[in-house]
């Protein structure tokens, strides 16, 4: 197969995923929203997808937030700092069982990979919150700032 064919291949599987993920939020279908990411991931993350990953990010109806900031973790898109800075903060209901805020972790990973002077802003408002746990995080993503460096988008 030539490489032409193959990267029409790419986009054509890349369009359907991002189609699905529209659909899945049309609907208000989390198992789409799911399935999509899921379909996602296998094929490789895209920058196209951004978009519609941070509209879902900021969407309280599903259940699938953590997969959300690991995509935006991966694809470190500059975009994204707003809406990761915001899902830290969120309490959802169905992670009312998660007393160590693992949500707000990672996003306070995405935001240190991203790596943007906005990202960096960020993590200080979080380093602010009232809730120690979620300050903490962010808290130690700004003390690794430099150490961190190569995982850096910028």
């Amino acid at each position: 197969m030539t490489s032409s064919v193959r990267l029409g291949m790419n986009m054509n599987k890349d369009n359907q995923i991002l189609s699905a993920l529209h659909h899945a939020v049309d609907c208000r279908d989390a198992a789409g929203v799911e399935l999509a990411l899921n379909q996602a991931f296998d094929a490789g993350l895209t920058p196209d997808l951004v978009p519609i990953l941070v509209e879902v990010l900021g969407m309280a109806w599903h259940t699938r937030h953590e997969d959300v900031v690991r995509a935006l973790q991966k694809l470190r898109p500059s975009q994204a700092v707003q809406g990761l800075r915001e899902a830290a903060v969120v309490a959802h209901e169905y992670l009312n069982y998660d007393e160590f805020f693992g949500l707000a972790r990672k996003c306070t990973w995405a935001l240190a990979d991203i790596g943007t002077p906005e990202a960096k802003a960020a993590l200080y408002e979080l380093a602010g919150v009232q809730n120690e746990i979620i300050a903490g995080y962010a808290q130690k993503r700004l003390d690794k700032w430099d150490q961190e460096l190569d995982r850096k988008g910028v």
